[in-house]
């Protein structure tokens, strides 16, 4: 299971004390959890958590009861101190060295975590298959996702949490859905790419700190980076 808080760096730009502060109360909050659910803190990287389990269906619980902790306590805080963690959780062989874990499994759950929404959970099919008849909320899949040095395409389901069921109950809400779509480079110098896709990333971390917004993730809006596709497909 790999965790990452978001809109960290940015925060932590802006206003290192109170990116400090937030960083240490998410760590505080979320280590008594793990072994609750017999989970092993493997290490943090940054404002990362990378924990393993023996279960995939104690590391998806685990991995619920880490956001709806977070989405009650967030509830009753101003935006900018919110604490919003996005969760990805993969099975597969790890080799242990020392303290550490590594291999293939470890680098597909550290690519599918970006893939899940602010506050949200992403699974492999591999801990679909497990879990499917085990856990009381449903999933929807995301389709095929091209990874990040991972040779094969992987299906990645998404965890549809109680609260965001509530949500989508209510179509007024449904406006408060956001995508941010990727700039385009009009410079005639095509190295300014990079300014371009930095825009995009920061204004979609700056708005994924407010609560009242659900902002679909870097990873899902980049696929339409030069599409042809018009705003109203795109929507669907």
């Amino acid at each position: 299971m790999f965790t990452d808080m978001v809109g960290f760096t940015s925060l932590s730009q802006k206003n290192e004390a109170l990116g400090l502060e937030l960083l240490q109360e998410h760590r505080r909050l979320l280590r008594p959890l793990f072994p609750k659910h017999n989970g092993r803190e493997i290490k943090t990287i940054g404002d990362s958590f990378l924990v393993e389990f023996a279960s995939a269906l104690e590391a998806l619980r685990c991995a619920f009861d880490i956001q709806q902790l977070l989405n009650e306590l967030d509830v009753n805080r101003p935006p900018e101190k919110r604490i919003l963690l996005r969760v990805g959780i993969h099975l597969g062989d790890v080799v242990h060295s020392e303290k550490d874990v590594q291999g293939d499994a470890v680098n597909v759950a550290s690519r599918i975590e970006p893939l899940a929404s602010p506050g949200g959970i992403t699974i492999t099919e591999q801990v679909y298959h497990q879990i499917r008849n085990k856990f009381e909320f449903p999933f929807v899949s995301l389709g095929q996702q091209s990874l990040k040095n991972v040779h094969d395409p992987v299906e990645v389901y998404r965890v549809v949490l109680p609260w965001e069921m509530q949500l989508s109950n209510e179509p007024s809400l449904e406006k408060r859905r956001i995508a941010v779509m990727p700039f385009t480079n009009i410079s005639p110098d095509p190295r300014d790419e990079y300014f371009a896709d930095g825009m995009t990333e920061e204004l979609i971390s700056t708005l994924s700190r407010i609560g009242e917004l659900r902002v679909i993730s870097r990873t899902s809006v980049m696929h339409y980076k030069g599409t042809s596709k018009n705003l109203g497909e795109i929507a669907r």
